[in-house]
């Protein structure tokens, strides 16, 4: 009985010791999250044609004030080249509106998405549109 309470109690030590929360960020979502977070707010005036024609399509579609969710467009770098994320929440394809600078659209595997949520950097919120507080 004795034994079994030792091993117990060391079972609870262990699993107690190994839960231990230390803020490092474990998988490549919470990375890709936390940097969208730390983007504030950046205007940029020199869209490319592209992207200038997709805010226009969106702003016509929503009116600002009925908007359920923000949708949000960043800029970033990743593979050495200049990469928007458009983020609407409505939608339920999360990586599906990443474009090249160029206007391409980028197609993720899992391995790929794993990789743009880790590596991609310099990230900044270029545009915002919608009055509601959910992002």
């Amino acid at each position: 009985m004795i034994k079994i309470r030792i091993r117990l109690l060391l079972l609870f030590a262990l699993a107690f010791i190994g839960c231990k929360d230390d803020g490092k960020i474990e998988n490549a979502d919470d990375v890709f999250t936390a940097k969208l977070q730390s983007a504030s707010l950046t205007e940029k005036d020199d869209l490319p044609e592209w992207l200038s024609l997709k805010i226009k399509d969106i702003e016509k579609s929503w009116e600002k004030d009925k908007i359920i969710l923000k949708v949000r467009i960043y800029q970033g770098e990743w593979k050495n080249r200049t990469i928007y994320f458009i983020k609407n929440n409505l939608s339920s394809c999360y990586f599906c509106e990443v474009y090249y600078e160029e206007g391409e659209q980028e197609v993720f595997k899992e391995k790929d998405a794993n990789d743009f949520c880790i590596k991609s950097a310099n990230w900044k919120l270029i545009y915002e549109y919608g009055d509601a507080i959910i992002f």
